[in-house]
């Protein structure tokens, strides 16, 4: 690991077990069945230091506001109380863009599951009153064939009693989370990855950067998160219930 600062390099040796460094934490691999995650750390730079620090202690929060779910993976408590290091369960499968690249198209009906169990956890985070900031498929891991989303240090963490339809209306970025999750769906859809940036492209894509949705499963419901057709996370999970009962 290297930084940049003021004109000089750090080195900066990885921790035993590192299986994964991410852009606010190293990911380390404690056993078969947890990792702890520290926040990335540079020595001579306590105003970086201390960011990361604030951001893995907002991740640590989030994951106590979200509870044990199903879909996200299992929080086991704070590593080290001095670094704010937090211990996470380990996922056996990997991420979800590896999953898809390495391995065959299952069927329907089990893509069906998949599919169904990101709204219901994303719901869930909204209704949380948090905004996860960064979904993709890297962040969102397999293990025992389920989903779990992952990494929130990029998250916001909002009041129990916050309006979050006035929030998301307050706050145009936040629907960049539909956008994304548009992406995520899509690829478990065809069982091909597809990845927009828009943080890295800095606007919405224009229609002919997108693939076409017109003959795949939820495919409706794909378009008109990529076409900015939504509010909020809640109008979206509405326009799936009502999907299902056309769909039984």
């Amino acid at each position: 690991m290297a930084a940049n600062a003021s004109s000089s390099t750090v080195i900066v040796k990885q921790r035993p077990g590192c299986i994964a460094i991410g852009w606010t934490g190293e990911i380390c691999r404690v056993d078969d069945a947890h990792v702890v995650k520290h926040p990335k750390f540079f020595p001579g730079h306590p105003t970086y230091n201390e960011q990361y620090r604030e951001l893995i202690t907002l991740e640590r929060n989030i994951y106590e506001r979200l509870g044990d779910h199903k879909g996200i993976i299992k929080y086991l408590g704070i590593a080290d109380t001095e670094t704010g290091a937090i211990r996470l369960a380990y996922a056996k499968q990997g991420d979800l863009s590896s999953c898809i690249r390495n391995h065959g198209m299952p069927s329907q009906s089990f893509r069906d599951g998949w599919i169904q169990s990101l709204m219901e956890t994303f719901y869930h985070i909204y209704c949380c009153k948090v905004l996860h900031q960064d979904i993709k498929l890297s962040n969102i891991l397999v293990d025992n064939d389920c989903l779990n989303v992952i990494d929130f240090a990029n998250g916001a963490l909002f009041p129990l009693d916050a309006d979050m339809e006035a929030t998301c209306a307050d706050d145009p970025l936040s629907r960049v989370d539909l956008l994304c999750l548009g992406c995520v769906i899509y690829s478990i859809a065809t069982c091909q990855v597809f990845i927009y940036d828009y943080f890295e492209e800095g606007r919405w894509p224009m229609p002919d950067e997108l693939p076409p949705t017109s003959h795949i499963p939820y495919g409706d419901i794909i378009k008109k998160r990529w076409d900015d057709k939504y509010s909020t996370i809640a109008s979206l999970y509405e326009d799936n219930i009502a999907l299902l009962g056309q769909r039984r």
